[in-house]
């Protein structure tokens, strides 16, 4: 007789957790390591292919890079600023209308959803576990 064992969602959603939670601090620290130096290329590939900035710019990496050296923008320094704050879970109202992925916002501040909406903040990141890795998916001024 042939069994087969089927893990159930909430065992594969434990052990997706748990992958990501390895995965997120080295990936926090190159991430940052990258900002920090303004390393583009490093950046594309910690950058999801969607990856969206603020500005009106058009979604990608390209588009974001020429958004923060606009020296009015002081886009660079404002994402040091913001990674410098630490992340935290990213809560369940930022998926509304969206698929879910594991995610993480920084600063945490931006987890609030009225601060958001008040514009407290002045910029955000998020960053999503897709198909076993993480990525920044979004850097934005709040709230445009």
């Amino acid at each position: 007789m042939l069994v087969v064992l089927i893990a159930a969602p909430t065992m594969r959603a434990a052990n997706n957790n748990l992958t990501a939670d390895r995965a997120w601090k080295p990936f926090f620290t190159s991430f940052r390591a990258a900002v920090k130096k303004r390393d583009r290329a490093a950046l594309r590939t910690l950058m999801s292919a969607d990856f969206f900035s603020s500005g009106g710019n058009s979604e990608g990496a390209e588009a974001a890079f020429t958004l923060w050296d606009d020296p009015h923008v002081r886009g660079w320094d404002a994402f040091n600023r913001v990674l410098s704050q630490g992340t935290v879970p990213k809560a369940a109202w930022w998926n509304a209308g969206r698929s879910q992925y594991i995610g993480r916002v920084a600063p945490p501040a931006a987890n609030i959803r009225r601060n958001v909406k008040r514009g407290v903040i002045n910029w955000y990141a998020i960053f999503e576990f897709r198909d076993g890795r993480w990525y920044c998916t979004v850097f934005n001024q709040c709230c445009d």
